[in-house]
């Protein structure tokens, strides 16, 4: 059972992968997918130390949920700051054509909930640590299986993104 666990944790970077392969024609899915991936280095690269921090682990994972919510929200600007540092036209591109999917809309849901979820953990951790209750039954019952939907769900978020960034390049032209 414990395996689905480490299966969907260890998916996020081939999914990520296989988004850039997907829509790498696409520049704002490219910047999307680079800006993400270099998140999730950065959390694989913490992960063996912030694992060994047991009552502040779920904190620390409420954070770097807020930082997966970063590349959504400010791509767009540091696309503008990376052009103006570098004059990259990709950067220029990027800055131009990026709009909220509906993809990146839900995203956002899901690490909100994410949030939601390690901020609850956290405090019954801590409520467990001082021996206010008993049980710290949503870390142990509840959590891992709340976390292991969201995953799925950004999963399948990522690969929609990756499958449908053609046609938003497309209807952007369009529009134009």
């Amino acid at each position: 059972m414990f395996d689905i666990y480490a299966i969907v944790d260890h998916a996020q970077p081939l999914v990520i992968v296989l988004g850039l392969l997907l829509s790498w024609k696409v520049p704002t899915a490219r910047w999307f997918f680079l800006s993400y991936l270099a998140v999730i280095v950065v959390n694989i690269a913490v992960f063996s130390i912030t694992i060994e921090w047991r009552v502040h682990y779920y904190l620390f994972q409420a954070f770097v949920n807020i930082v997966f919510i970063l590349p959504i929200v400010y791509r767009r600007d540091l696309a503008l700051f990376l052009y103006r540092k570098t004059d990259v036209s990709f950067f220029l591109q990027v800055y131009e054509k990026q709009r909220l999917s509906s993809q990146e809309c839900m995203i956002l849901l899901v690490f909100a909930l994410a949030v939601i979820v390690n901020l609850v953990t956290w405090l019954e951790v801590l409520a467990y640590k001082y021996d206010w209750i008993d049980n710290a039954y949503i870390k142990l019952y509840v959590r891992d299986n709340v976390v292991l939907f969201i995953q799925l769900l950004l999963l399948g978020c990522l690969l929609s993104y990756a499958k449908k960034a053609e046609a938003r390049e497309l209807n952007y032209e369009k529009t134009r």
